[in-house]
């Protein structure tokens, strides 16, 4: 009986799950494969195999040479120009095996949007290579003329094949209703991401303002004859119109990608800009710093900077999506801390590379002088950083933020000084040097500009720290909240410290003046008084803060006075037989006593709970 019931039932039941599991099986390792590829739409699969291709002909274009005799490059290029060939098609396909089929087709057109301004700058070494200021494909020694080789044209092919691509994808790429792409295309913008990208349209306008600038401008300044570097309308007639197609392609590409209504666009056209511009700059500020004779120009940084600091903010505002429960002031704080933050981060790494790089920039027969005043600046570049990375962690940053608002003032007070000293030096050393009415021998060197550039950036997370702060302020109720009667006496201390801090020299030594906020009133001078300022601010708002937000700006405004404070171990071999001065001492004695003050609020705190 108990064979009967499992003999008519086992068997039967096998032979029908057997087809059941084949099938489970063959699902499992057979269909996705074939099911994903199926998704993409056809457009889309050829667009990537002809930016591939198109990669691989501006990769085969120069390493075969585009003229014939082609003097040698001005640096080993090469490696450069592969990567920037192959950085659109490597995003667009590495976001395609990810599913983000929508991100990849936005690379690709932002990719293509610049290939035929690029085209038909390269178009000037079939007509007059010797006009052509490459570098990194030639540096010619004699006015021979020179004419164009199949490597020229299989590198125009590489920027139409680039452009095709773009062109495949554009609209739906021909996509299926229900697909993948199809949802993708669906996924449009929600309330918040509408509301922000009013201010994106607007920083895409300042962007584009930024980038003409570095268009218009020569990428690398030259003292060689056979590298002219022109101004955009002062080159020959391709490269002028080529220059000029880029500049409309740039300000279409950037206004488009952050008015659309979908993310994925948004952040793939700005990509893709981002790896076309990266390959009309790079080859040039390279060779500005390697090649000889030539030196690095300053507007292809703030260009390139100017369309990563948009992408970031893009993906930081457009990153989150608006999720069930949260409410939406929260979601706004966070996407501004973050946003602070990361101008934060961007301010302490530009501050530290323009701390640790040239500040002058001398004749070959002279002697590169020493720099002490922009070593604080790196100092006051790791504290930002530092800071900047904390707003990232949800739980700590609404803490962290006001410690990070004041010690941005930290890069203001060091850069000023490094500035100061870089432009008075370059000024003093010029006008000693004869010849220098010719054409100066010292010049300023690019971590100057970089120093710059991380000051105009603290002002940016300053603003944003400060909406952050506002926001956060519209949800607490700070009606019965009266100020810390203990905390008043060390902030006021701190405050009188603070004023000899700034305004007395740092460094004493025979024959050297500081300058200072009394005496000597130089670039240095204001970022001494802003500094000083923001220390009394940070000590009159503690005792009528929240104790946890007391604590920050008590520790922030210590950062300050601790940048000030390591002027002297940092900046004084400047002067001979140099001493600390005054401001030095009372420095020390103001970090202290804000540190104390600190610890006062921090134990008001403790004892609240």
């Amino acid at each position: 009986m108990t064979e009967r019931t499992r003999v008519p039932h086992a068997h039967p039941a096998e032979g029908r799950r057997a087809p059941e599991e084949t099938a489970d099986e063959g699902g499992l390792l057979e269909e996705p494969t074939p099911s994903r590829w199926s998704q993409i739409p056809l457009r889309l699969r050829v667009a990537l195999l002809v930016s591939v291709l198109g990669a691989a002909l501006m990769i085969t274009g120069p390493a075969l040479g585009l003229v014939g005799d082609q003097p040698p490059a001005g640096f080993a290029a090469l490696p450069l120009l592969i990567a920037l060939a192959l950085l659109a098609p490597l995003s667009a396909l590495v976001a395609v095996l990810s599913g983000r089929l929508l991100l990849a087709s936005g690379v690709l057109i932002g990719f293509a949007l610049l290939a035929p301004g690029r085209a038909l700058t390269d178009l000037q070494f079939a007509r007059d290579a010797l006009l052509s200021s490459r570098p990194e494909l030639m540096v010619p020694t004699s006015l021979a003329p020179l004419t164009a080789s199949t490597g020229l044209w299989l590198l125009i092919a590489g920027h139409v094949a680039a452009a095709v691509a773009g062109a495949l994808v554009a609209g739906t790429a021909g996509a299926e209703p229900g697909s993948a792409y199809a949802e993708q295309l669906d996924d449009t913008a929600g309330p918040r991401e509408l509301i922000a990208r009013r201010y994106l349209v607007g920083a895409a306008i300042a962007g584009a303002a930024v980038v003409t600038v570095g268009l218009f401008r020569p990428v690398f300044r030259s003292r060689n004859a056979f590298l002219l570097a022109r101004e955009l309308m002062d080159n020959p007639t391709l490269v002028r119109l080529g220059g000029l197609v880029t500049i409309g392609a740039v300000a279409l590409g950037l206004v488009f990608a952050t008015s659309s209504a979908r993310a994925a666009t948004t952040k793939g056209v700005l990509l893709g800009l981002l790896a076309g511009l990266a390959g009309v700059f790079l080859p040039g500020m390279v060779a500005g710093q390697t090649v000889d004779r030539l030196e690095p120009a300053t507007e292809p940084y703030y260009a390139l900077s100017a369309v990563v600091v948009l992408l970031v903010v893009v993906f930081l505002v457009l990153g989150t999506h608006t999720s069930v429960g949260i409410p939406q002031r929260l979601l706004e704080l966070r996407w501004l801390h973050r946003l602070a933050g990361a101008f934060g981060v961007l301010t302490g790494i530009a501050a530290i590379i323009g701390g640790l790089g040239t500040q002058l920039v001398v004749g070959a027969s002279l002697d590169q002088p020493a720099s002490y005043a922009n070593r604080p600046v790196v100092a006051a570049g790791v504290l930002v950083a530092l800071l900047g990375a904390a707003l990232f962690a949800g739980r700590v940053a609404a803490t962290v933020r006001p410690a990070f608002t004041v010690a941005l003032v930290s890069v203001v007070v060091a850069g000023a000084g490094a500035l100061d000293a870089a432009l008075t030096g370059a000024g003093e050393l010029g006008e000693a040097l004869p010849g220098a009415n010719v054409r100066p021998a010292v010049n300023v060197g690019y971590g100057v500009w970089v120093t710059g550039a991380a000051m105009i950036i603290a002002v940016v997370a300053a603003a944003c720290a400060g909406l952050a702060g506002t926001t956060e302020r519209d949800e607490v109720d700070l009606t019965e909240r009266g100020p810390n009667r203990v905390l008043i006496i060390p902030s006021a201390a701190a405050v009188l410290l603070a004023v000899g801090a700034f305004a007395l020299p740092a460094v004493r030594a025979p024959d050297f003046v500081a300058p200072g906020i009394w005496a000597d009133f130089r670039l240095t001078s204001w970022g001494l008084l802003l500094g000083l300022l923001a220390v009394v601010a940070a000590a009159a708002l503690a005792p009528v803060s929240r104790p946890p937000r007391a604590v920050a700006l008590l520790l922030g405004a210590a950062g300050v006075v601790g940048v000030r404070l390591l002027e002297f171990p940092l900046t004084g071999d400047r002067a001979a037989a140099s001493t600390p001065g005054p401001g030095t001492w009372l420095a020390l004695g103001c970090f202290v006593m804000l540190g104390i003050a600190a610890v006062v609020a921090l134990v008001s705190q403790l004892k609240s709970e």
